[in-house]
């Protein structure tokens, strides 16, 4: 069974920082994970937004809070999109380095 609870203030101000963001955020530590998510009371039937990627609760969480937003879900999109054809370059340059004698 998962177990979490609702930060709901912290030192830094990061929850209220987010809140401002959108009044329906809120950030949960899950103990099973030992991570903290983020949530929106606004979607319907599951609140789960994602898990934030770091161990401590900073300016990083509210960073990609505001990065990963809906509003700027078609800039995030096009990043991966380039990030992607970046990658699959890099890795057919490599699998010819493999095969071309040198």
């Amino acid at each position: 069974m998962k177990k979490s609870f609702e930060i709901t203030s912290d030192c830094l101000d990061i929850v209220k920082r987010i809140k401002e963001i959108d009044e329906d955020y809120f950030v949960v530590f899950d103990l099973s994970e030992n991570k903290f998510q983020l949530h929106n009371h606004s979607q319907w039937k599951n609140t789960y937004c994602l898990t934030f990627p770091f161990d401590a609760l900073d300016e990083r969480a509210y960073f990609l809070t505001l990065k990963t937003r809906v509003q700027n879900s078609d800039k995030l999109f096009a990043e991966m999109e380039e990030e992607n054809k970046k990658l699959e370059k890099a890795k057919i340059k490599e699998v010819l380095n493999d095969f071309i004698p040198g």
